[in-house]
């Protein structure tokens, strides 16, 4: 039998799902297979949508799941990674857990573009996204998330600044309690890619944990954004201002879809009770890793 990459990488996808079973808690294994059945169903559908009229469907929507399950993987372990937080009190663990975040949300977009698994790789800081172009030869740009910008905009506005903290988890960090929503009792919450944290209540390792589960859930959805690659080349080429606008920001309309999967998932309950807020996937999700 030819050993072909293709092989190579589906064996290395059954090994590290089997290898789930070891772990000793059973939500740990689900949480898991969910984040790598959304890598691999999004990659796959997004593979299809980028395809060249003259690939086979069959090839390019295998490739795009299996790669986009391989993202998912990573992406499920820099959620662990970000609950060391809580489980270490070490803030430290935020730039190991965002650089395996930043290589599985890029393996899955790569997948969705129909591109090989290696061929860019992204980095989100706040609502700064660095990319690296590797496909020929090395090409770093710099692109700004509009939506995440006008949300730091937001929270820096009426919120404190806190350097400290952000330098050590590489999330932007705010403190204060001017926030949308008219309950003063919350103790964190992520607003896009930032975080902000209560001040009329202690200090909790497991609350910047669970945020940043949050922020991750935000770049979970970044690969919807590959679904319009075609229309907004057809776009850049016809128009020499989107052209230049392109070249500036990284569009992430990711944030609307997260935002109403979310509202859906609390649609209905009482989020006033613990099993009500808790019941929403996100919430629970995070709360898994955090422990809060």
């Amino acid at each position: 039998m030819k050993i072909t990459p293709g092989f190579i990488l589906l064996a290395f996808l059954v090994f590290i799902m089997s290898a789930q079973s070891l772990r000793s808690q059973s939500n740990y294994t689900e949480a898991a297979l969910f984040n790598i059945g959304i890598g691999s169903v999004f990659s796959g559908i997004g593979a299809v949508i980028n395809k060249e009229p003259q690939e086979r469907f069959g090839k390019v929507l295998f490739k795009g799941m299996a790669q986009g399950a391989l993202g998912g993987y990573l992406v499920f372990e820099s959620k662990v990674i970000a609950g060391r937080i809580a489980k270490q009190e070490n803030l430290t663990y935020g730039w190991p857990a965002k650089f395996v975040n930043s290589a599985g949300t890029s393996i899955i977009e790569n997948a969705a573009s129909n591109r090989n698994f290696w061929e860019q790789w992204n980095l989100n800081i706040g609502f700064n996204r660095i990319e690296f172009h590797t496909k020929e030869r090395l090409q770093v740009k710099y692109r700004v998330q509009p939506v995440a910008l006008l949300l730091t905009a937001y929270t820096a506005f009426s919120n404190k600044f806190e350097p400290k903290k952000s330098l050590k988890t590489g999330q932007f960090i705010f403190s204060g309690d001017s926030y949308f929503t008219s309950d003063r009792s919350f103790r964190g919450a992520a607003i896009g890619t930032s975080i902000l944290l209560n001040t009329e209540g202690e200090f909790y390792y497991n609350t910047i944990a669970h945020e940043i589960v949050h922020v991750f859930q935000y770049h979970d959805f970044n690969v919807l954004n590959t679904y319009i690659n075609k229309p907004l080349k057809q776009f850049e080429e016809g128009s020499g201002f989107f052209r230049k606008m392109n070249k500036i920001f990284h569009y992430d309309f990711n944030v609307f879809f997260f935002a109403g999967f979310y509202k859906m998932e609390h649609w209905g309950k009482d989020q006033q009770t613990f099993e009500g807020y808790y019941s929403n996937y996100f919430e629970k999700e995070a709360y898994l890793f955090s422990n809060y």
